[in-house]
């Protein structure tokens, strides 16, 4: 049996996500609490930079005289540019806001203030666990796109679709003022031109099919979340990916485009928040062999980006262009039947 890759497009289901501080802190909700996307549940001080400055070897004196130059005390704060320690007409200089804490051996430590970080909770749901001082656990119920390439971190804002079909490109031209604050879905692509206007309409979000490598250093600058559901290149969005979230046009959305692809795989994603009385059970990732009548999605080229059922898994290997025997599945794309390569297939749940 093989147990494909699982990319989750679901109409409806339950949503669990951890909310972790990056340090221990403080927890602000409590379990059973209702909370919004832009709610801050947790908050942490993060420990600030530290600068060791060599006093001696500034001022040209020893280890033990320098000592004696010190014009500020242990656990003393000190501004940007103020004088630490003065020899004759030779001074030393704060490089940054902080607190002396350490001193010896002809140099001193400086420490900057902790900075506070602000855990928001992501999603509209309810707090179902407190992790300690680390972090809660949010749920809600709704639909969730998850794609395979994303740059930027988290946003929310409403769905907007500026497309008519999923291989169609979103460019400058179609994004305006109306684009302001929502999350645009685009088609197979984008272009520079694009994203410069995004960024100018401040939008919290893009999804497309497609992105390309030349616009990845850009991407990773602007502040706001882009999502590729197929990957790099100019792709289109596959069909049931597509009309999933253009059904949901002017609904509130979540987005994030983290990535991790070890300890934890992390995939990019967009959570809609739909209400529910009863919510079809999710397998775990994984859990399920191929086998047919699966829903898959093709990854490599001449098929990339198109999705399919699949007919049959043979179970002896089959030889393919490239003259290598591989196993396979047959997938029934339309009209045609396609062999494919078990490593180019991805189950859609």
């Amino acid at each position: 049996m093989y147990y494909p890759f699982e990319v989750q497009v679901t109409p409806l289901t339950n949503v669990r996500r951890e909310r972790i501080l990056p340090v221990a802190g403080e927890i602000l909700v409590r379990v059973g609490e209702h909370v919004e996307p832009i709610q801050v549940v947790a908050r942490a001080n993060l420990p600030g930079e530290f600068h060791i400055l060599p006093v001696a070897r500034l001022l040209g004196v020893s280890a033990a005289r320098s000592e004696r130059c010190l014009q500020v005390k242990l656990g003393d704060e000190v501004r940007q540019g103020q004088v630490i320690a003065a020899r004759g007409r030779h001074r030393v200089r704060s490089p940054i806001n902080g607190v002396l804490t350490a001193s010896g051996a002809g140099r001193v430590l400086i420490e900057a203030q902790p900075t506070v970080f602000e855990l928001r909770a992501y999603l509209y749901g309810t707090v179902t666990n407190v992790l300690r001082s680390n972090g809660v656990v949010v749920e809600t119920t709704g639909a969730v796109v998850q794609g395979t390439y994303g740059t930027g971190g988290e946003n929310f804002g409403v769905l907007r679709s500026l497309v008519t079909n999923p291989d169609k490109p979103l460019r400058a031209k179609d994004i305006d003022p109306s684009c302001h604050g929502t999350i645009i879905i685009g088609g197979s692509g984008l272009d520079d031109a694009a994203l410069e206007r995004a960024q100018e309409l401040q939008v919290r979000g893009i999804v497309v099919g497609g992105f390309s490598p030349g616009l990845i250093p850009k991407a990773n600058r602007l502040p706001f979340p882009i999502i590729a559901t197929e990957g790099i290149g100019e792709v289109p969005m596959s069909e049931p990916i597509f009309r999933l979230l253009t059904t949901h046009e002017g609904r509130e959305a979540s987005i994030s485009g983290e990535v991790r692809t070890r300890w934890g795989i992390v995939r990019p994603e967009i959570v809609i928040p739909l209400p529910a009385e009863t919510v079809p059970p999710t397998a775990s990732p994984g859990s399920t062999p191929l086998a047919a009548g699966a829903l898959v999605r093709l990854v490599r080229a001449p098929y990339a980006g198109q999705v399919g059922v699949v007919h049959a898994v043979p179970p002896h290997a089959r030889r393919i262009e490239t003259g290598a025997r591989v196993h396979g599945a047959e997938v029934k794309l339309g009209q045609e039947t396609v062999f494919v390569p078990l490593t180019n297939l991805e189950a859609l749940r």
